[in-house]
C-alpha cells in the first residue's frame, strides 16, 4: 500500500516538472522577435474627373436668347364686285358677285372657307365658287328679299388661317316700285337725230328700264 502511494507522488512530481518545463518553453517562444516587414508608401489618390462648368457670359450679352419672331402673313383681299355703287337689285333676282385674291405667294386661298351672310343670316350655300370669284343670290329662290338696304358680309381665309373680310350694303327694290318709277319717268322724253335725219323720241322711262336690264344681265352672267 505504501508502495502505491510513493508511486503516485512520483508521478505527480513528474507531471509538475513537465508543466514547468512547458511553461518555460512557451515564455522563450514568446520572447522571440519576429522579422519586420518593409513599409510601403500609400497609394496615390486618383482625383475624380471634374464636370464641365457653365461658361461665363461676357458683359453686354443677354442671358437668354431672343424669341424668334415668325413672319406675319397678310390676309387675302375680298370685295363686293357687283352690284356697282348706286345700282339697285330686283327683289326676284338679288344676285351679287364677290371677287377675292391671295396677297402672299406662299399662302394661297382656301376657297372652302368662304362664308357669306345677309343681315346676319348665313347664305353661303347659295353661292357658287369659281377661280377668284363667287356669285349667288342673297335669298333662296322661293323667298323674296324685302325691299330696302341689306348688309352683306363676306369672309375668306388662306391656308395659314389669315382671313379677309368684306362688308357692303345693297339696295333691293320691289317690282311694283320699279314699275312706278318707270311710269313716272315716262312723261319726259328727249329727241335724238337718227342717221337718216329723222327725229325720234326716247322716253326717260325706257332708258332707265334699259339700264336696269343691262345691270341685271351683268349680275346673272
Amino acid at each position: 500500500m505504501q508502495c502505491i502511494r510513493v508511486h503516485r507522488a512520483r508521478r505527480t512530481l513528474h507531471c509538475a516538472a513537465a508543466l514547468i518545463a512547458l511553461g518555460g518553453a512557451a515564455r522563450k517562444a514568446g520572447a522571440q522577435s519576429y522579422p519586420t516587414y518593409p513599409t510601403y508608401p500609400p497609394a496615390p489618390t486618383m482625383p475624380y474627373p471634374g464636370y464641365p462648368t457653365t461658361p461665363t457670359i461676357p458683359a453686354g450679352v443677354p442671358a437668354t436668347l431672343p424669341t424668334p419672331v415668325l413672319p406675319t402673313y397678310r390676309p387675302p383681299v375680298i370685295a363686293l364686285a357687283q352690284p356697282a355703287e348706286g345700282v339697285v337689285l330686283p327683289e326676284d333676282k338679288p344676285v351679287v358677285v364677290l371677287r377675292f385674291a391671295a396677297v402672299e405667294p406662299l399662302d394661297p386661298i382656301d376657297a372652302l372657307t368662304l362664308s357669306v351672310t345677309v343681315d346676319g343670316t348665313d347664305r353661303t350655300t347659295l353661292f357658287t365658287l369659281a377661280q377668284g370669284e363667287a356669285w349667288g343670290r342673297l335669298s333662296p329662290p322661293d323667298e323674296l328679299l324685302a325691299a330696302g338696304q341689306h348688309e352683306v358680309r363676306a369672309r375668306i381665309c388662306s391656308t395659314r388661317g389669315t382671313c379677309g373680310v368684306a362688308k357692303g350694303t345693297v339696295t333691293v327694290i320691289s317690282s311694283a316700285s320699279l314699275l312706278q318709277q318707270l311710269a313716272g319717268a315716262g312723261g319726259s322724253s328727249t329727241g335724238v337725230i337718227s342717221s337718216a335725219g329723222t327725229r325720234t323720241t326716247t322716253s326717260r322711262g325706257a332708258r332707265v328700264f334699259g339700264a336696269v336690264l343691262q345691270a341685271v344681265r351683268v349680275l346673272i352672267k
